[in-house]
Formats: structure tokens, sequence, C-alpha cells
């Protein structure tokens, strides 16, 4: 992959996403973040104007389709998926891989991420990345990826509080939660024939 420019050269847009979404080696990920732990703050403004950029397409999506729509579409295309509170079904616990708030990671990443928390999960063969950030008015946004083969047959909740959020993930397993109450937030990951809970987290 060619390497970003560093220096007195300005970071274009595709390294930054390439930075952001982390496609980057070692190298060129290291040259990104010396770049801006620099004194280039147009390169750092760039790099928050992205990241709130592709934050917001990630929000913006179509409302979920309806639960019946979605089992009669399966039973049309011949996808046979077990109900999701089948109670035959075993509650597995999914475990955690990394965590941004205890694990050591670059000052210029830290400072790139600002108030962003970034969580990783092991549920079996599939990860599930988390991304919690504050928003005004005491409530978290929490941006995700399920990497997954079929990431769009699984459903994602999250309780905080006395509220609960249902997402389910895109074909490229990404989803958005947004207005979900600080507090200890339970996190259920449910797909056919599997399903797991993370251990509690601190929004």
């Amino acid at each position: 992959m060619k390497r970003p420019p560093v220096g007195r050269q300005h970071l274009d847009v595709r390294a930054i996403l390439d930075y952001l979404e982390d496609r980057l080696d070692a190298s060129a990920r290291r040259n990104v973040e010396d770049h801006l732990a620099g004194s280039c703050s147009r390169c750092r403004e760039l790099l928050h104007e992205v990241g709130r950029l592709t934050g917001a397409m990630l929000a913006d999506r179509t409302p979920p389709v309806p639960a019946a729509m979605r089992e009669r579409s399966l039973e049309v295309f011949g996808v046979r998926a077990e109900h999701p509170t089948s109670p035959r079904l075993v509650w597995q616990v999914a475990r955690l891989l990394f965590d941004s708030r205890v694990s050591p990671i670059p000052h210029a990443a830290r400072r790139a991420m600002g108030e962003a928390r970034w969580l990783r999960f092991a549920l079996d063969d599939h990860v599930l990345e988390l991304e919690t950030e504050p928003e005004s008015g005491g409530s978290m946004t929490i941006r995700g990826c399920l990497a997954s083969p079929d990431p769009a047959l699984f459903r994602i909740e999250v309780a905080a509080g006395d509220e609960s959020s249902i997402a389910w993930p895109d074909s490229a397993g990404r989803f958005s939660l947004e207005r979900v109450p600080v507090g200890e937030a339970s996190v259920t990951v449910q797909g056919p024939g599997q399903r797991w809970r993370l251990p509690a987290i601190d929004l």
C-alpha cells in the first residue's frame, strides 16, 4: 500500500479514511500518527471532519425491516434461521479482546479518538467491534461492525436503564444506535442458531 504523505506535505482524504478504517500497515499508520502529532492543525481538523462525516453516513440508515417481512423474505429465498428466542439456544459469553479504556494505545491515536471508546469482542468465529461516543444531553452513540459471513442475519440489542435499542447490521456488518442512555449497558447478539451476551459495558 502506498505510504501516506508525511512531513510538510498534508494528508489527503484517502489517507485519513484508510487510517480511520484501519486499512494501513504498521509503517504507514505510524507515519500518519507522527504527522498528526506534529504541528499540522489542518490535518487534525480534516481528521475530525472526515470522522464526523463517516459517522453521519453510518447513522443515516433506513428504518429497520419489520420482523414479519424479514421472516417472509427468508422463507421465499429458502433461508432457514432459528427464531432468536428459541429456548434450545444457550447463551454464550463473548470474550473481550480489546478495550481502549484499559489498553495502551499511541498518544496520537488517543488524540484522534477524542472521548470515543473502542472495544472488540470475540463471538466464537465472529468479531464484534464497538465505538461508544458521548452525545449532548447525557446519552451515547454506539457504532459497530460485526465481522461475520452473514452479518445482516444478526440482531444486536443494547439495554441501558429502562430503554432498549435494536439494530440489524447492514451487508457489511455496520450498524449505529443513537441516544443510548449513559450507565451500565447490557449488549446481546443473536443470529441463526447462536446468541451471545457481552460483559456489562459502563457507558
